[in-house]
């Protein structure tokens, strides 16, 4: 049987991002190189972060998981910043930009 958390409301934010083009393996081995050297600086406030690619791999989205909706308005200088450190061949175009709050929850 799952278990079900509902959040009620309780504050758990995500902006979600999505991409087309770009090279998703490229982009996964250059986060990874960039994370272990320490060369890059997440967005503060950030609790999580998920990529999502098509099966092609033509199309992605990019989940962050933060506590409020204030605090995805402060990361988003941080988040363009990270667009200009990442060539768009790479990193693909960003088509849209979403924030929702998280109202459900369910784990097995």
């Amino acid at each position: 049987m799952l278990e079900a958390i509902d959040l009620g409301r309780c504050g758990m934010w995500a902006r979600m991002a999505s991409f087309e083009g770009g090279d998703t393996e490229r982009l996964t081995k250059m986060n990874e190189e960039r994370m272990q050297s320490g060369e890059m600086n997440l967005p503060e406030g950030m609790r999580r972060a998920l990529l999502l690619a098509s099966g092609d791999g033509n199309k992605r989205v990019f989940l962050t998981f933060f506590d409020d909706e204030d605090a995805i308005k402060a990361a988003e200088a941080r988040f363009e910043s990270m667009g200009d450190e990442i060539p768009e061949d790479v990193r693909g175009r960003r088509t849209s930009v979403e924030s929702y709050e998280i109202v459900f929850d369910q784990t097995p």
